[in-house]
């Protein structure tokens, strides 16, 4: 479904396989050096993701080396507030993923440090925005680490820290580029997930699909 090159030919951008696996393990270890090992993907993750919902899972590839990542499974549009183990069935994907969603849930997205800042997290918003068009979904959901939190945890709740952020009175590292990327806020959750330089939160966010978005 993908397969192109991206960023002036350097990169190639494409739908994940089984033998990518490893490589995926790799980029995750290198991204989340905070994140509690109990919500780190690894191979066998990866492996079933790519079972369960093929097209929803992305690699970028440099000289064929895999240098970022994301992951997905289909939803419904969710209503009510959940932790990351449990919206994820503890990572598997498996009993969450409903075939017939009109959603796309990003679990995860990484960047190796060395390739951060060239636009990757992007393309590959953008690639899932051309699986969303191509499979008639309504567009992605993602749940957004508030990275910058945790410095600030202690002055103020995560919901004035999302609207600081909203209101561009704080660039928080990942949601700022979330925000820039087309997502919207839909509420912040609590105790998301077990990284303390989030805070243990996130953010809800939802961006329609637009057939033109990846153009």
């Amino acid at each position: 479904m993908i397969a192109k090159k991206i960023l002036n030919d350097t990169f190639l951008i494409r739908i994940a396989k089984v033998e990518d696996t490893i490589q995926m393990e790799y980029v995750q270890s290198r991204c989340y050096p905070t994140l509690h090992e109990s919500e780190i993907l690894d191979r066998n993750h990866f492996a079933n993701h790519i079972k369960v919902f093929p097209e929803g899972q992305i690699v970028v590839e440099k000289e064929g080396i895999i240098v970022a990542s994301a992951s997905t499974f289909r939803c419904d549009f969710p209503e009510h507030d959940s932790t990351f183990l449990e919206e994820t069935d503890n990572l598997w994907i498996t009993n969450v993923q409903i075939p017939n969603g009109d959603w796309m849930y990003g679990i995860d997205m990484g960047v190796l440090p060395e390739y951060r800042g060239l636009g990757l997290s992007k393309e590959m918003y953008k690639a899932r925005n051309e699986v969303c068009a191509a499979l008639g979904l309504k567009g992605q959901i993602i749940a957004g680490m508030t990275i910058g939190y945790g410095k600030v945890k202690d002055q103020m709740t995560i919901e004035e820290y999302c609207k600081k952020v909203m209101n561009n009175e704080i660039i928080d590292p990942t949601i700022t580029p979330q925000r820039n990327a087309g997502f919207r806020w839909i509420r912040p959750l609590y105790n998301y997930i077990n990284d303390p330089e989030a805070g243990f939160g996130s953010i809800l966010m939802y961006r329609p699909v637009d057939e033109n978005y990846y153009l």
